[in-house]
């Protein structure tokens, strides 16, 4: 039986500075506990959530939309499109998002590499739960906006494989994570 725990961390882009900070105390608690962060090395709720790795505090793997994308390299660094089975992701990719055939090129390629977050690198290891912070708040794919921004693809995804969502924008959320991983703030 495999113990391995994944979850993922995720968000938006603009984040407060208080929640940035909050992102890495839970990314260094869930690291103490075991769990191997999945992300995709966007600017903002991405980076807080990847300090843990960086800092050497915990494992991660971090999707890449292609190589080198912002300049990061490394063994957590995996490029998406260089996986054997991207255009299996591709066709998981197209199922979650509503307008995939109106994208360019790039836009899919960052929503395919959401497909691995939640179902890790074969697609079939399903991460434990996602935690996120997005503007409105959104918890499932029919609560899906505008202000959602890209995250809302993992959240579909993650909907739809039943996997639990936790929106620190939420406060009820913020604070069942905060008495679960005992955060004093």
């Amino acid at each position: 039986m495999n113990n391995v725990r994944h979850y993922v961390g995720i968000g938006s882009r603009e984040i407060p500075i208080d929640i940035a900070k909050l992102i890495e105390i839970i990314a260094i608690k869930l690291a103490q506990r075991g769990y191997i962060l999945r992300s995709g090395g966007s600017p903002g709720a991405d980076d807080a959530f990847e300090k843990v790795g960086i800092d050497g505090h915990g494992e991660m793997e971090i999707y890449l939309p292609f190589k080198n994308f912002r300049n990061k390299k490394g063994a957590a660094y995996i490029p998406a499109p260089e996986l054997g089975n991207y255009l299996l992701a591709a066709e998981f990719a197209k199922k979650y998002c509503d307008n995939y055939t109106q994208l360019d090129r790039e836009a899919k390629k960052l929503i395919i590499r959401d497909t691995y977050q939640v179902l890790g690198l074969d697609l079939q290891t399903r991460s434990h739960f996602v935690i996120c912070w997005t503007l409105d708040a959104c918890l499932t794919h029919s609560q899906r906006s505008e202000r959602t921004g890209g995250t809302g693809q993992a959240i579909s995804i993650a909907s739809h494989y039943g996997i639990p969502v936790f929106n620190l924008k939420n406060d009820l959320h913020k604070e069942m994570i905060k008495n679960w991983l005992e955060i004093k703030e």
